[in-house]
C-alpha cells in the first residue's frame, strides 16, 4: 500500500514539475528568444517625450480610426475590446445588421467616376443630395420609413440616451426628449399607442412612440426630417436642438436602404461605387486589424485619406500616388501568398501616414 502511494504521489509531483514548471519555462524561453516580438504581444512601441517607449498598439489587435485622415478598421461587435473578443453573428437578413450597414454607407456611398449622374459642384456627395431630393419628394416619406424600419426607428429614438449625465434632467437625451415634449403637442401618438398595445400598463418609453411621433412629424412638417442643429444663443454659446429640416447627414444614413429599394432608383444603384465587404462587415472576433488591399485603394478609403493629407495648393494627384506606393509597398499575402488576398496592417500604415504624410495645418 505504502508503495502505491510512493508511486503516486511521485507520479504526481513530476507530473506538476513537468506540466506547469519545465514546459512553460520552455516555451517562454523559446518564445522570447527565437521571437521576442510576437511573444510580448506583437506591440508597436515609439520614443515618448521622455525618451521611454510609449506602447501605441498591437499588430493582432484592431483599433477604432474614425478621422478622415486615416484609413479605417473594420467594424467591431466587440467595440475593439480585446478582452470581450467576438462575432455579432448577424445574418444577411439581419435589421441590424443592414441598419448598421444603412448608417455607415449612407453617407459616403458614392457614384462612379464615369457616371452619368456624378455631377454637381460636391462630387462626392451626389448620392446623398439625390437621396434628399428622393425624400423631399413624398411628403410623408418619413412616416414610410417609420413604419418599415422600427428598429432603426427605435436606435434614433434613443441614440443620445448615452449623452445623459447625473446632473442632467433629462432621462432620454435629446432625441427622446423631443419625442416626449412632441406628444404633448399630439395627444393622439399615445392614444394610437396605446390602442395597439392594450395590455401594457406601463408609460410607454420615446423608442415606443418613435413611430407614431414621425407618421405625426410627417403630416405637421412634409417632406422634413427632424434634425439635430446647432442654435447660437445670446451669449454665443450653441445648444443642440432638434428643427425641421431637409438636407441632413441622417437622411442618407436612415434612408439609404429604403432609397436602394425603391425601383424608381434602380438605374442610380446600379452606378454606386462597389464596395468591399471588409469595410463594413466584421470580423469574427471582431479584433482584425488587417483590412484588404481592395478596401484600403478604394475610393472611400484613399481618396478621403490622400484629400485629408494634402495642403492647400499642393498636387493632391502627387499625394495620392504616394500614398497609393506606400499602401502597396505594407501590403502581405497570407501564407507567403498561398491564400487569401493581399491585405494591409491598419496601425501600421496610419502610423507611416503621418511620419511621411503629416496632415495639414487648417488654414486661417
Amino acid at each position: 500500500m505504502k508503495a502505491h502511494l510512493r508511486a503516486n504521489l511521485f507520479l504526481l509531483v513530476f507530473t506538476v514539475v513537468v506540466c506547469c514548471v519545465l514546459y512553460p519555462a520552455v516555451m517562454y524561453a523559446v518564445g522570447r528568444g527565437l521571437f521576442p516580438t510576437a511573444a510580448s504581444g506583437s506591440l508597436i512601441t515609439e520614443p515618448g517625450p521622455d525618451g521611454k517607449d510609449v506602447v501605441k498598439g498591437s499588430r493582432l489587435i484592431a483599433q477604432p480610426f474614425t478621422s478622415d485622415e486615416y484609413f479605417w478598421s473594420r467594424p467591431s461587435a466587440a467595440s475593439y475590446n480585446a478582452t470581450a473578443s467576438g462575432a455579432s453573428n448577424w445574418g444577411a437578413n439581419n435589421p441590424k445588421l443592414r441598419d448598421r450597414v444603412s448608417q455607415f454607407l449612407g453617407p459616403i456611398v458614392q457614384y462612379k467616376k464615369n457616371s452619368r449622374f456624378y455631377t454637381g459642384a460636391d462630387l462626392e456627395k451626389t448620392v446623398q443630395k439625390d437621396i434628399e431630393v428622393w425624400f423631399a419628394a413624398k411628403p410623408d416619406r418619413v412616416a414610410d420609413w417609420a413604419g418599415e424600419f422600427d428598429l432603426a426607428v427605435g436606435n434614433w429614438a434613443k441614440t443620445d440616451f448615452a449623452a445623459k449625465t447625473d446632473t442632467s434632467d433629462e432621462k432620454y437625451g435629446l432625441q427622446g426628449e423631443f419625442i416626449l415634449a412632441w406628444v404633448k403637442g399630439h395627444p393622439e401618438v399615445i392614444s394610437d399607442w396605446k390602442a395597439a398595445n392594450p395590455t401594457k400598463t406601463d408609460d410607454p418609453k420615446p423608442e415606443d412612440l418613435a413611430a407614431g411621433f414621425f407618421a405625426s412629424f410627417a403630416k405637421t412638417h412634409p417632406g422634413k426630417w427632424p434634425g439635430v442643429v446647432d442654435v447660437e444663443q445670446p451669449d454665443k454659446t450653441k445648444v443642440k436642438r432638434i428643427e425641421p429640416v431637409s438636407s441632413d447627414s441622417a437622411i442618407s444614413a436612415n434612408l439609404f436602404e429604403l432609397w436602394l429599394r425603391d425601383p424608381a432608383n434602380a438605374t442610380r444603384v446600379a452606378d454606386l461605387e462597389p464596395v468591399a465587404a471588409d469595410m463594413v462587415m466584421a470580423s469574427g472576433s471582431g479584433l482584425d486589424p488587417d483590412i484588404t488591399l481592395r478596401n484600403a485603394l478604394s475610393v472611400y478609403q484613399l481618396d478621403r485619406v490622400a484629400k485629408a493629407r494634402t495642403a492647400p495648393g499642393a498636387d493632391g494627384k502627387k499625394v495620392r500616388d504616394d500614398i497609393t506606393a506606400l499602401v502597396k509597398k505594407r501590403a502581405f499575402t497570407p501564407l507567403g501568398g498561398l491564400v487569401g488576398e493581399p491585405l494591409v496592417n491598419v496601425l501600421e500604415v496610419n502610423r507611416e501616414l503621418d511620419a511621411n504624410f503629416p496632415v495639414p495645418a487648417p488654414s486661417k
